[in-house]
């Protein structure tokens, strides 16, 4: 499937040449040559929380944050998130209704301007991190740019893995960077300005 690329990365050093950046851990094993997601603690923190509070029903949303470049290293910085608290939910799906999307707009134009969809996450309660055939249908029909990732996190095993695109292919789970900023709402600030577009 050929993916065109919509957004452009923005020039922004690799969290890990950034002192303020003061912890930053590999949540598992991280594939090579592909994407990187760099999610805040908090957000990562929030979703396994809310992943175990609400078992057995599957819970999701959608990651707020910045595609950049390093000389030739693309990532992702997602220092934000928003949950779905309405529509329905199973042990085995989520449902994303309109009204969410309309409240996704309105909190991303209201208090996230410059930020990007960067994709959605839900969770998988005992069904491991890889992407289901319903995921695939929705990961290709909503999110299928080169600086979209869909995150999943399973509260059985407690791991969480994401999905990013690759020469027009839908690339492996693979473990993402968790961080911690000294000055977070300087980061968003920042990660709000490199984009104008």
């Amino acid at each position: 499937m050929p993916i065109v690329e919509t957004r452009k990365p923005v020039e922004y050093p690799l969290p890990f040449s950034d002192e303020r950046f003061v912890e930053i851990e590999a949540d598992g094993e991280i594939g090579s040559g592909r994407l990187l997601l760099f999610m805040s603690k908090d957000v990562h923190d929030f979703i396994r929380s809310h992943s175990k509070d609400n078992e057995p029903k599957e819970v999701g949303g959608v990651l707020l944050g910045q595609y950049c470049i390093d000389d030739d290293t693309r990532f992702v910085i997602v220092p934000t998130a928003v949950a779905c608290d309405i529509g329905s939910a199973t042990p085995a799906s989520i449902d994303f209704p309109p009204e969410f999307w309309q409240r996704v707009e309105e909190i991303h134009d209201e208090e996230y301007p410059g930020l990007l969809r960067i994709g959605p996450f839900h969770s998988h309660p005992g069904y491991g991190v890889n992407p289901s055939a319903t995921d695939r249908t929705t990961i290709l029909a909503a999110f299928s740019h080169p600086h979209h990732v869909s995150l999943i996190h399973d509260p059985h095993e407690d791991t969480t893995g994401y999905t990013c695109w690759r020469d027009g292919e839908l690339q492996p789970s693979s473990a993402g960077f968790v961080y911690r900023h000294s000055e977070p709402e300087t980061l968003v600030k920042e990660l709000m300005d490199l984009r104008s577009d």
